[in-house]
């Protein structure tokens, strides 16, 4: 599919109409044309019920036009002046530019202790406090859990407060030292505009933001209330299920994902981001600190985009580029400013098939309107085999969760680095593998792209791995990957599960057979009762990794996501406790091998056999290997 589309994005920018004579969407019939095939490309292509898009220029509003239908059972067009989309993370932008906002007037400041402002405390786990300023370029250090970041209806909701208390997360970095996107961190700069401002975040929004800039259909609150519900585009799932309506999804750290708004208001949003915060005859916002939400404040890696404060940033065809993506599971919106040029693209659908189309659009948009040179094809250096070695190995994302069980997950979403035939660096994430090549020592660029990824050292001789503000994979937005040992990589986990799979469950069926084919001729007790802890250890493993697999594989069409994700199914607890039988039936197992060991040098006798004892021992190191295993990635706790 994703040739096929890149294939079609080909024609469409080679067509007759992409002729024009200056850079920018200048010719609104070229500009609605150009729109109108692309869109319309993706929602076939792609199964996306709905779409609208919004492009601004030299301070004005050129086209805000919806596409496809907003609900299918109400036959409800998608427009873009009226229908509100969920926006997702764009809406972290908001949030922000409210921070900024109150900044200006004195009352926050970006570089004191958050804790200065809040009623509870963040820990002090490190000699350097969490600041705003951390928290806007995501460099916190929190880990990122997602326990009741959804949830599906109101009942289910719960206050910021206790949102922010109940479930604060792990600092696993000092401040400053990595990138780790957080929805929490955003959730908490929200609640401390709540606590400076004396007003719930939502009202604070209405009247310092929306209100001015005249986004008067826009809003965060959760529902959506009316009339505005009236307006909103419902979600569906992708494929086979593009007409099977979701459920309203509540985020309930809203200030970091629980905004909808139509693509028109969103057009006003950037027009005075593009005007030093000016919109009209009004400001939201000073310049110096406009300059200061789209500057560099923070990269992983000096050669990288890095991050403003709030706006993310990327090069594109040698343009500057600032904004933020955002995705509610059906919903995804993208947000693009190029203040060079004076210009903003906000796109939005409501398909759970349209993740990859908002960045897709522009990359087509900043193709046609404002193209870059030809990128020279890249060819390795004949020696870089060489270097890439040093680099190759799996690496972790830094946005994982940590003190959870759900830091078992990080083994799906790890970075597989090694080098190539060719001398390319090869990086394979969730089955698909990019290629670079070395440009400078620890540099790299995508061989076809201009993506780049770089290596870099910790202080603590840690290896990370960055990619800048467009990587070819979307988990590591704002976010860095760091290389694990071999005992915590995938391999080794696939490896000692498929071992002791192996080992117990022959084992067992081994004894059996002999066991039947040897009636009435019983082992030593402490032999029978080795055999039946192994079989039982196995059974048990078995029937632990078949429960976690059936949990984690139990997608909802809808959403694309597990059940779990919008809260824990009644096996979860139960399926957590086989751990701990299993470390109870390995220590066991251990005492009674030692025990035939014991009995075989006392009484001389050759019980089990000199390989019988030595295939029981091993069953025992297998064993703690495996509740070792299931330690350090806390589903034993």
């Amino acid at each position: 599919m994703r040739i096929g589309f890149a294939l079609l994005l080909i024609w469409l920018l080679t067509t007759p109409a992409q002729a024009q004579t200056s850079p920018g969407p200048a010719n609104l019939t070229d500009l609605e044309q150009f729109l109108d095939e692309t869109i319309s490309a993706q929602l076939d292509a792609l199964t996306i019920p709905g779409a609208a898009v919004a492009v601004v220029a030299d301070g004005q509003l050129l086209l805000a036009k919806g596409y496809g239908v907003a609900d299918w059972e109400q036959n409800r067009p998608a427009d873009g002046e009226r229908t509100l989309f969920r926006t997702g993370s764009v809406g972290k932008l908001i949030t922000w530019t409210a921070v900024m906002q109150l900044v200006e007037e004195g009352q926050l400041d970006l570089h004191t202790d958050v804790n200065h402002y809040l009623d509870f405390t963040i820990p002090d786990t490190f000699a350097e406090p969490v600041t705003l300023a951390h928290l806007m370029t995501h460099t916190a250090g929190f880990e990122d859990v997602v326990e009741a970041l959804f949830v599906l209806s109101e009942a289910e909701m719960m206050p910021l407060r206790q949102y922010l208390t109940e479930l604060l997360p792990t600092r696993v970095f000092a401040p400053g030292a990595a990138q780790a996107y957080s929805n929490y961190g955003v959730a908490l700069a929200g609640y401390i505009v709540e606590r400076v401002s004396g007003r719930p975040l939502a009202d604070y929004v209405e009247q310092q933001i929306f209100a001015p800039l005249e986004m008067t259909s826009s809003t965060l609150r959760q529902p959506v209330p009316l009339p505005l519900a009236n307006d909103l585009a419902a979600g569906y799932g992708a494929g086979e299920y593009s007409r099977i309506k979701g459920d309203f999804v509540f985020a309930i750290p809203y200030p970091a994902g629980g905004m909808s708004a139509p693509a028109a208001d969103m057009a006003r949003f950037m027009l005075a981001h593009l005007q030093e915060g000016r919109y009209s005859e009004v400001a939201i916002l000073q310049p110096a600190s406009v300059q200061a939400m789209h500057q560099r404040q923070y990269a992983p890696e000096p050669r990288l985009d890095g991050i403003g404060y709030g706006f993310m940033r990327q090069r594109v065809n040698g343009h500057d580029v600032l904004f933020h993506r955002g995705s509610t599971f059906q919903f995804n919106a993208a947000l693009y400013l190029l203040p060079s040029a004076n210009v903003g693209l906000y796109i939005v659908n409501n398909g759970l098939g349209g993740g990859d189309a908002t960045a897709q659009l522009w990359e087509a948009f900043m193709d046609r309107y404002f193209p870059g040179p030809h990128l020279a094809p890249l060819t390795p250096a004949p020696d870089s085999g060489q270097r890439l070695a040093a680099y190759a190995g799996e690496y972790h994302l830094a946005r994982a969760d940590f003190s959870g069980a759900g830091k078992v997950f990080r083994l799906l979403e790890g970075a597989q680095v090694s080098a190539g035939r060719e001398g390319h660096l090869e990086v394979m994430v969730e089955g698909y593998t990019e290629r670079y090549v070395e440009v400078e020592p620890g540099l790299f660029r995508h061989v076809e792209q201009e993506q780049y990824l770089a290596f870099h050292t910790g202080a603590d001789g840690t290896q990370w791995l960055s990619l800048d503000g467009r990587p070819a994979f979307v988990s590591f937005t704002a976010t860095s990957a760091f290389r694990v040992p071999w005992y915590a990589t995938l391999s080794f986990s696939a490896l000692l599960i498929g071992l002791g799979l192996l080992l117990f469950i022959g084992s067992g069926l081994g004894w059996l057979i002999t066991a039947l084919r040897r009636l009435g001729r019983a082992h030593a007790f402490p032999v029978r009762l080795s055999r039946w802890l192994a079989a039982a250890f196995g059974l048990l493993f078995l029937v632990f990794l078949v429960g976690l697999v059936s949990i984690v594989g139990d997608i909802d069409p809808r959403y694309g996501a597990p059940r779990i994700v919008f809260g824990d199914p009644p096996l979860v607890d139960a399926l957590l406790l086989l751990p701990w039988l299993m470390a109870i039936v390995a220590a066991a197992l251990t005492v009674t091998s030692g025990l035939v060991w014991q009995a075989s040098m006392r009484t001389g006798e050759a019980i089990a056999g000199r390989w019988g004892r030595l295939h029981l021992t091993l069953l025992s190191v297998v064993a703690l290997s495996v509740v070792w295993w299931l330690a350090y990635w806390n589903l034993l706790g």
